[in-house]
Formats: structure tokens, sequence, C-alpha cells
């Protein structure tokens, strides 16, 4: 028995598909490893969390729930976001963060 198109698609996705034009961003060669790593899994993440890119009023993503998604210690969240958003990656809105490079 066949699966529909969409089963089969969810099934085939590849983490890291951004990984490609993330690395090819000249930002990349400038961030410590930590905030490499967390531009990457905000870009996965943001696949499926539509929030972490346009969020809704009041609804951002905010330092613990980045941190609780990453699996990261809070503090370390932290100074990853400094360069992140240093480098305009990603940027503070009302109560939380926003990724602006996709």
């Amino acid at each position: 028995m066949k699966r529909p198109a969409a089963q089969r698609s969810a099934l085939r996705r590849r983490y890291g598909v951004h990984a490609r034009s993330v690395m090819a961003d000249p930002r990349w060669s400038v961030l410590p490893l930590a905030a490499r790593g967390m531009w990457l899994h905000l870009t996965d993440i943001a696949d499926v969390m539509p929030e972490l890119r346009a969020p809704v009023r009041g609804q951002a993503v905010t330092v613990p729930d980045l941190a609780r998604l990453l699996a990261a210690e809070p503090n370390e969240v932290i100074r990853a976001i400094s360069h992140l958003v240093n480098r305009d990656i990603i940027e503070p809105v009302s109560d939380g963060y926003r990724l602006k490079a996709y």
C-alpha cells in the first residue's frame, strides 16, 4: 500500500536543509562555534515553528524557550544570541527573538 505524498515527503525530510545557504553567508565565518550551531538549529526549527520567523504580538520565542528547544543552558544561549543579534541574524522583538536570516 502506498502512502500519500504528504506522508512520504515528511518521512524523507532531512534536517539541515538550510545548512548550505547558511554556511555560504559571509557572516558565518565571523561567528563563534556556539552561535553557528544555534543558527543552523534555529533554521531547522523555524520550518516547523513559524512563530520563530514571524512571531505574533506578545508570543515571541524567549531565551528559556530557545534553551529548551536547543537542549542548551540558558547562559550559553544568551552568549550566542548576543553574537547573532550583532550580526543581524536574529532580532529582539517585544518579549523574545525572531530569526531574520533564514
